[in-house]
């Protein structure tokens, strides 16, 4: 005999393998975590951001001063300058007014040239580079290399010297003078220097025109007379009334670095 059994109305039976329903609470934790993460990527990506901004600003920075420097190499200065290399060599950049009509562009250029050439034919091919020559408006620039001082003094006829001092004395240079001593990156009052106590291990710079000038060392002493300390390295020669047909005998005594 089978029995059947009823079942008690309004119960159902339970389906194990339902998906529970999600309550309100549930909803709101997922969506909690679901804005967190919204928050957690966008923050990553303004860090992101930022970063690439900051590396293209420092890289943009490095390949402006790398043409600025590459640019700065071959820059002309801006006023004449004689510089004295460590090699010895004399390199002069000179600034002069160009005259058009006493020459045109292309004639300086060739007059330039040809005093060159000819100093060289006669005192070795290697005396005198002419490295750069440039006429812009009324302006002339001249950039120039010499072997030595006395190459430089002789084409120049400018009384030019650069050695020690116990070759400055050998060759006649009278340092019977005031010297005004380098101090604090000023130059103190002149007085009587004792020179060959003072000056025994230094090297000496002899210039007799009025431009700007630079020695392969730091500057000690320099004879009076109208100089201006631009740099440890480098001063400048005018004449108080200036007279720039007017020039000075100027010993520049400097220590090598």
């Amino acid at each position: 005999m089978t029995t059947n059994k009823s079942r008690t109305p309004g119960m159902r039976s339970r389906n194990t393998g339902a998906r529970p329903r999600q309550g309100v609470a549930s909803r709101e934790l997922q969506e909690a975590r679901r804005k967190r993460r919204q928050r957690e990527v966008l923050r990553n990506r303004i860090i992101f951001g930022i970063s690439l901004i900051a590396f293209a600003v420092l890289f943009i920075f490095i390949i402006v001063k790398l043409i600025s420097a590459i640019f700065s190499s071959g820059k002309a200065s801006d006023t004449s300058k004689l510089t004295f290399t460590a090699d010895k060599q004399v390199v002069f950049e000179e600034i002069t007014d160009f005259d058009t009509d006493t020459y045109s562009k292309s004639e300086f250029k060739g007059y330039v040239k040809d005093l060159i050439e000819s100093y060289n034919d006669t005192y070795g091919s290697k005396a005198i580079t002419l490295n750069k020559l440039k006429v812009s408006g009324s302006k002339a620039y001249v950039k120039t290399t010499y072997k030595d001082a006395e190459c430089y003094s002789s084409f120049t006829s400018y009384n030019t010297y650069n050695g020690s001092y116990t070759d400055a004395i050998e060759s006649g240079y009278d340092f019977a003078a005031l010297f005004s001593q380098v101090a604090d990156d000023k130059l103190l009052e002149a007085s009587v220097v004792n020179a060959d106590e003072v000056f025994a291990d230094s090297s000496v710079a002899v210039v007799n025109e009025n431009v700007t000038v630079t020695v392969p060392g730091d500057i000690t002493y320099v004879s009076n007379g109208d100089v201006t300390l631009v740099d440890s390295d480098t001063i400048t020669i005018s004449q108080a009334d200036g007279n720039a047909d007017a020039t000075d005998l100027v010993y520049i005594i400097y220590s090598n670095k």
